[in-house]
């Protein structure tokens, strides 16, 4: 007989026994689908309740993890309280996030055969040993100076009259992203992509902005249109490639976060943005201020610092203060800007969702060691924060299931295609 279960309890391995639908009677999934990790968010996003699986679900041939050999584990817990140096594990949610991540960490030291050592700090150069003479740019200078950050294509500019209109229409959104071709390819790709996990394949612009959202798509047109301006990076201060990880992480982090706190499935586009994003102050100085940049790293990693007061100390600002100048001198709509800007702290009193949800995504993909956009320690979580988000802490469990599942099928669309 089959069993009829609630999303909550779906498994890896299940089958269903009967096809999903969404309330409006679109194909989900279909019947004889095996369960992955996906699903379980898949079927949120389309409001399903609980679907039909075989009794006896269970992938064919498939054998148990090993066990952990105790002395790994031992060693990876003892690593993992070197990174959470700073971030503790009194808050229930921190005590969670520790005990998933020790398992990850455990296999990855078998798997690579190493202790895991963290990457070493930068070599500066003699001159570079002092502090800098002479003052730095601030925000605003530092934006105003860079063209490729002033002269903006048109497209750009054109999907943010889009976005802040209150009367534009899904034709709207679709002729304007239509005008770039390689914005709408990558945009295709994103949408078909685990992300979304549409049964179908989506292959117009029309058709995805019906299933999607003009709103949603067109948010996620303008997080791919600023990936595009970073194409490179300075050597020897990151990995390109390590930097976008950590990046579409943080935002499959916050999505999954975003469809569990007060925000609900409205919010998950323009949460992924905004996790993609968070991180974008920090480009911009690796680009236009790579020695300083190289001297915040050094501080960090010679001394036990968090990246973020590091920057502070060299430049007087850190990255989501630039990263708030930009996306505020580029238009963007003003939930994004907060969500950048105070990821690390509002700034105020009062937390609101956006901030909250990338401040605590930020803290996920950095205990997973999800790429890094230059830090090693896992940050402190601000107690009010993740109350602002309204979950429990097991949220944590699936959004680092979510990151598992979809990061590298998302990081695809997103990479250069030359890096």
């Amino acid at each position: 007989m089959h069993v009829k279960i609630p999303v909550s309890q779906l498994e890896p391995g299940m089958v269903l026994a009967e096809d999903v639908l969404r309330p409006g009677g679109a194909l989900v999934a279909a019947r004889g689908t095996v369960i992955a990790k996906r699903h379980a968010g898949l079927f949120r996003l389309h409001q399903v309740a609980s679907v039909l699986v075989e009794p006896t679900g269970g992938r064919a041939g498939q054998e148990p993890e090993a066990p952990l050999d105790p002395l790994v584990l031992e060693a990876a817990r003892d690593h993992l309280r070197s990174r959470f140096l700073f971030a503790g594990i009194k808050h229930p949610a921190l005590a969670e996030l520790f005990r998933l991540c020790q398992p990850r960490v455990a296999r990855a030291m078998v798997r690579k055969k190493t202790a895991f050592p963290d990457p070493p700090a930068p070599l500066l150069p003699a001159d570079d040993q002092d502090d800098e003479t002479g003052p730095l740019p601030s925000p605003e200078e530092i934006a105003a100076a860079d063209p490729a950050l002033v002269s903006l294509p048109d497209v750009f500019a054109r999907i943010c009259e889009v976005l802040n209109s209150p009367v534009s229409t899904a034709s709207d959104a679709a002729r304007v992203i239509g005008m770039d071709q390689s914005l709408a390819a990558k945009l295709l790709r994103l949408v078909n992509s685990a992300f979304y996990g549409f049964p179908t394949k989506v292959d117009t612009l029309s058709r995805a902005v019906t299933i999607v959202g003009s709103r949603q798509l067109t948010t996620l047109a303008l997080g791919i249109s600023v990936v595009s301006l970073f194409r490179d990076l300075p050597p020897g201060l990151v990995e390109v490639k390590a930097v976008w990880k950590h990046s579409v992480a943080c935002g499959l982090a916050a999505s999954a976060l975003a469809g569990c706190a007060a925000c609900g499935r409205d919010g998950m586009e323009r949460l992924f943005v905004a996790g993609l994003l968070h991180d974008v102050g920090r480009l911009v100085l690796y680009r236009n201020l790579p020695r300083p940049s190289g001297r915040a790293l050094w501080l960090a990693r010679r001394k036990n610092m968090l990246l973020c007061l590091a920057e502070r100390q060299v430049f007087g600002f850190d990255h989501a203060t630039l990263g708030g100048v930009l996306l505020s001198g580029w238009r963007f709509p003003e939930n994004l800007i907060r969500a950048v800007r105070s990821h690390h702290g509002p700034g105020r009193p009062a937390w609101t969702v956006e901030p909250a949800v990338v401040h605590v995504a930020d803290l996920v993909v950095n205990a997973m060691r999800m790429g890094s956009s230059g830090e090693i320690f896992v940050p402190p979580l601000v107690p009010e924060a993740f109350a602002t988000l309204g979950v429990a802490p097991g949220a944590l469990g699936e959004a680092m299931a979510r990151v598992d599942e979809q990061v590298e099928s998302v990081l695809a669309v997103f990479l250069p295609d030359d890096a």
